[in-house]
């Protein structure tokens, strides 16, 4: 799909007071020259437009913005066995004296999507999640979220992730955060150290792509049925890679490659969930993250 085909409200363009940050939202300076070029949150409207998904989607990200401000918010696109779904990140690393909040949040989507979720303004978490898939447009209702808090450690920095429902709050994931050029050996000590691998068959390429590892940012995560791994503050040609290699749709992948010029600007960062199978590790979620 040409840009001339898209709805002009699916192009965003970089201005003068723009913000880069990566899916952590730590800043970085753009490689390139960005002014006028296309803005992370372009991908994620061309990719709704694209594939016809329903307009809540949009509509509540339009309402994270306006509780939030712009650049405030890390999307996430999801696909898992052809299906996608959308995850989004919310930081504020003054923990117990925070301003963006789980209530804050949920309330600026109160209009289009009810919850009874809290958690105490006591509790310390840097970061909470919340997912919109087919369940929450079909009961606009929003019944669980992730809560992330910090693991200090003398060394690797991580953190904790926690499912939390009205009803109970479970240990869910563990991430781990390396520094890709000085910390390899780290790293792969880290996927080889699974409960859901097999050491004898495991050839590590086949987790950690060659052709990702141009990234600034490695991290690991243990989760209960599979491991994974995020290739962050990947350059432009990584990500145009990551999007044909993987299960998103051919025609938004060829929209990237068509528009190269107007998103070389920008680091981006993808993920990777996988299994060990008897024919050697299957990929079972992919995504990619932009911010809002």
């Amino acid at each position: 799909m040409s840009t001339s085909a898209l709805s002009a409200s699916s192009i965003e363009r970089v201005g003068p007071r723009d913000r880069f940050a990566d899916y952590c939202l730590w800043d970085y300076a753009p490689p390139r020259p960005a002014l006028g070029k296309m803005r992370s949150s372009t991908l994620l409207w061309t990719f709704l437009e694209m594939t016809g998904a329903d307009p809540l989607v949009r509509e509540c990200c339009e309402a994270m913005r306006r509780t939030l401000g712009p650049f405030m918010t890390v999307w996430g696109i999801k696909e898992r066995f052809g299906q996608f779904s959308y995850e989004f990140y919310f930081y504020d690393y003054e923990r117990l004296e925070r301003t963006t909040s789980i209530e804050r949040v949920l309330g600026g989507l109160s209009p289009l999507i009810s919850s009874n979720l809290s958690v105490s303004p006591l509790r310390p978490y840097f970061m909470f999640s919340l997912d919109i898939d087919d369940r929450t447009i079909a009961t606009r209702r929003m019944d669980e979220l992730s809560l992330y808090i910090g693991n200090p450690t003398n060394s690797v920095s991580s953190g904790i992730c926690y499912n939390v429902t009205a009803k109970a709050m479970r240990l869910d994931n563990l991430y781990y955060f390396f520094d890709r050029k000085k910390e390899i050996t780290d790293i792969r000590a880290k996927i080889a150290c699974s409960a859901h691998l097999d050491l004898r068959t495991l050839d590590l390429d086949t987790i950690l792509w060659p052709d990702m590892m141009e990234c600034g940012i490695v991290v690991v995560a243990n989760k209960k049925f599979n491991d994974g791994v995020y290739f962050a503050r990947l350059p432009f040609d990584g990500f145009e890679r990551f999007v044909r290699k993987t299960g998103f749709p051919p025609e938004y992948a060829a929209f990237i490659g068509a528009h190269a010029g107007e998103l070389d600007h920008m680091l981006y960062d993808v993920g990777i969930d996988y299994v060990s199978t008897e024919n050697g590790i299957k990929v079972v979620k992919s995504a990619i993250y932009g911010l809002l």
